[in-house]
């Protein structure tokens, strides 16, 4: 039983989600209430989205919110962008900047798909404001 109870706490260990600083990925088939991956950040976040594309959409946006993931207590939000640019072809981008922020967990969460199914070819998380 004791074996058993070990495998247990170590597969609950090993499927918590990582909280990466920067990180790159993508978006297939994504509802509004999609929630990314976490991450670790103090002081700055930006979210980039390149080449967006949407199916069932109203127009061409997205709205993008970054929320701090706590613990104990129910999330904050910090605030929410709107994503047009990224619909104009496979350069293009959106970016969203939030500062100010306190150390924590982060994610962002799509508040806003303008009625449609969301694609993004390259998502990217980036919590270093001098580059």
């Amino acid at each position: 039983m004791a074996a058993v109870s070990g495998i247990a706490s170590a597969l609950v260990i090993a499927m918590a989600p990582q909280a990466l600083a920067n990180w790159q990925s993508s978006i297939g088939s994504a509802a509004t209430g999609f929630e990314s991956q976490r991450w670790d950040d103090e002081s700055y976040s930006e979210v980039r989205f390149k080449d967006c594309t949407q199916q069932n959409a109203i127009g061409k946006f997205t709205k993008v919110a970054l929320w701090e993931d706590n613990a104990f207590t129910p999330d904050n939000n910090h605030g929410t962008k709107t994503f047009t640019n990224c619909f104009n072809g496979d350069d293009s981008v959106s970016a969203g900047e939030w500062t100010g922020l306190p150390t924590d967990n982060y994610y962002f969460r799509l508040q806003d798909t303008d009625g449609g199914l969301l694609w993004v070819r390259v998502v990217a998380v980036d919590t270093t404001q001098a580059d």
